[in-house]
């Protein structure tokens, strides 16, 4: 019987082996980035996969150099280059899709469709690791090169939310790292691109939002909240007081807007939630198309749009909070409050889902031709 899998995090481990098959630059045919060669390695997947050790495979050891002129011989000194993949899932998200059963989960029809994606599509990202390529391809120099993709899931949770990152590429070149934050992706999936950047705890966030936003709305009265809710009674008083709670502090949020107080605010605390502090470059890989998104896009978008205006949603009494640029009248993202609870008596509450969670709109995904330099924002 087929099992089950969470699609993101299968999604993080696919897209390192083909980030390392990119970064191999040859043409060796097992080498090359395509389905089938992503779907040879997660056959090849150990238990290792499922410890902090994790499933180590060398993709490529030998010369590399790249033609810049059509015939036989490089223009360029080869380079001596190593690209080891370096894997680190959750067993219970993703077992039943790798190993040599990998095809055996619930969800392989749409895997397939988003590694075609991955393999197929024309992206920043895979722009961006060609230039970094040619950082040490096309300078003329014999350089050792160490390249290590890293997709650290297991030892991600401890980092709590600050970091972003899903996979990083990093890049020793005779020793010294090079520092390219553009090579740092966080990484959604799904069968159309995930608009969502952030899930959390109701409590938590509305904390942080309320000391982002500087409410002032006193957090210690809901501290209870931050517990585990078991007996019906404890349900019951969570749904009621995350919902009071809730309620407070957006509606202090759209009143600071009010008197032109929350727009900068606003814009770090959608950088904060989309890239974190390690600045990650958003990757959104649906079956059909794939959206990117990074700090310095946004940065520009915030540099021409400063103004922002803040309104709850659907309707003024909504449960959600947008964000909408001012001068073109277009929503940026949006706070949405995921309550599935259902109040069953005077003291008595089921719960299924309580989240907050951070959605982007359509003027969040940077155009596939964005230049800094060019500035070319798609609005």
């Amino acid at each position: 019987m087929s099992k089950a899998v969470n699609l993101g995090s299968v999604m993080e481990g696919i897209f390192a082996i083909a980030v390392g098959l990119i970064m191999c630059e040859s043409d060796a045919p097992s080498r090359k980035l395509s389905v089938g060669n992503v779907n040879s390695i997660r056959r090849q997947v150990g238990d290792s996969m499922y410890t902090r050790a994790g499933f180590t495979k060398v993709l490529f050891r030998g010369k590399q150099f790249r033609l810049k002129t059509k015939g036989s011989q490089p223009d360029y000194v080869p380079d001596f280059v190593t690209v080891t993949l370096k894997v680190s899932l959750k067993e219970g998200e993703v077992s039943s899709a790798f190993g040599k059963k990998y095809f055996d989960n619930t969800k392989e029809s749409v895997i397939q469709s988003l590694i075609s994606q991955v393999v197929n599509s024309s992206t920043k990202y895979k722009r961006d690791l060609r230039q970094a390529q040619d950082q040490y391809l096309l300078n003329n120099k014999p350089e050792k090169v160490d390249i290590v993709i890293v997709a650290d899931g297991v030892g991600g949770e401890l980092s709590g939310r600050d970091l972003k990152g899903d996979v990083a590429v990093n890049i020793t070149i005779n020793g010294t790292p090079i520092i390219n934050r553009n090579l740092n992706f966080s990484l959604k999936a799904g069968k159309t691109p995930s608009k969502t950047i952030s899930n959390e705890s109701p409590y938590r966030s509305m904390v942080r939002i309320n000391e982002t936003f500087k409410l002032g709305v006193d957090t210690k009265q809901y501290s209870f909240l931050d517990g585990q809710a078991r007996t019906p009674k404890e349900k019951y008083e969570k749904v009621k007081y995350i919902t009071m709670f809730y309620n407070q502090v957006l509606d202090r949020l759209v009143e600071s807007f009010k008197v032109g107080a929350g727009s900068a605010k606003a814009w770090d605390f959608l950088k904060k939630a989309a890239f974190g502090k390690d600045y990650a470059q958003v990757v959104s890989i649906g079956t059909g198309a794939t959206y990117e998104s990074s700090i310095e896009y946004i940065d520009a978008l915030q540099k021409r749009y400063p103004i922002l205006i803040a309104e709850r949603a659907p309707g003024k009494n909504g449960p959600n909070v947008k964000f909408i640029i001012k001068e073109i009248d277009k929503p940026l993202f949006q706070i949405r409050f995921k309550n599935r609870s259902k109040i069953l008596g005077p003291e008595e509450a089921s719960i299924s889902e309580l989240k907050m969670m951070i959605e982007t709109e359509k003027i969040f995904k940077q155009p596939s031709n964005w230049d800094p330099e060019v500035g070319n924002i798609g609005v």
